[in-house]
């Protein structure tokens, strides 16, 4: 596990997230306190509805935390307006997600693209194809995801995250629509590239061999953190 003593990469504290007012609101997250240093892979389990993406996406910034301090790559989500969180999204944060979310209009090639092309990147395609490749899919780099398997659109999903090499990624069940073989050449790809490339890794996952992989893992549960117990 990475050494310690630098300021964590991802450094939350007394995080709290509700939805409604009055009778009917429902607390999601309770005063969540998290370190992740960098370089660091964590897994983040626990039940459905417990608050695991919510939290995941508090990170993002595509969620503002109510109360607490959330601070990302040395950056204050409090002190940055949309603008700021979608630039911070763009030049230090990768996300994956289970349902993959590429464009259906666009190429697997374009689709890896475009965040160096909203960047202002010359070098957009050239780096897609590379990533691509690294993926073991330069053969199909100008089919359109409905032309692609399930785990190929999820490697696609992978390089797109990837291809700014951020400092940070955030991984929501990357293997939850997955069949068996399909999801572990996906999560063999994750961990094999968090570790070449030194990119902090943050998992949600219902898989616990996949939080295993991790070095270490919390627990969600009633939107309050607990360390999992290693097997």
């Amino acid at each position: 596990m990475p050494e310690s003593a630098a300021a964590p990469l991802v450094d939350l504290a007394g995080v709290r997230l509700g939805l409604g007012a009055g009778a009917g609101r429902v607390e999601i997250l309770r005063g969540i306190d998290l370190a992740v240093a960098a370089g660091e892979s964590l897994g983040i389990v626990g039940p459905s509805g417990s608050g695991k993406s919510t939290l995941l996406m508090v990170i993002a910034g595509l969620e503002r935390a109510e109360a607490g301090r959330v601070v990302v790559a040395g950056q204050d989500h409090a002190g940055l307006d949309e603008d700021g969180l979608a630039r911070l999204r763009r030049d230090r944060i990768g996300i994956v997600f289970q349902s993959f979310h590429l464009i259906p209009t666009m190429t697997a090639l374009e689709n890896v693209a475009v965040p160096l092309e909203l960047a202002g990147r010359a070098d957009a395609f050239a780096e897609a194809a590379g990533w691509l490749d690294r993926v073991g899919l330069a053969a199909r780099r100008d089919h359109y995801p409905s032309r692609l398997s399930g785990g190929e659109q999820q490697r696609v999903a992978l390089a797109r995250a990837l291809v700014a090499r951020p400092s940070l990624l955030l991984a929501d069940e990357p293997t939850g629509n997955l069949d068996g073989a399909a999801g572990r050449a996906v999560a063999d790809l994750l961990f094999g590239l968090n570790a070449e490339l030194g990119t902090t890794l943050i998992l949600v996952t219902h898989d616990p061999a996949l939080a295993a992989r991790c070095h270490r893992a919390v627990r969600v549960a009633d939107g309050r953190l607990a360390a999992e117990p290693r097997p």
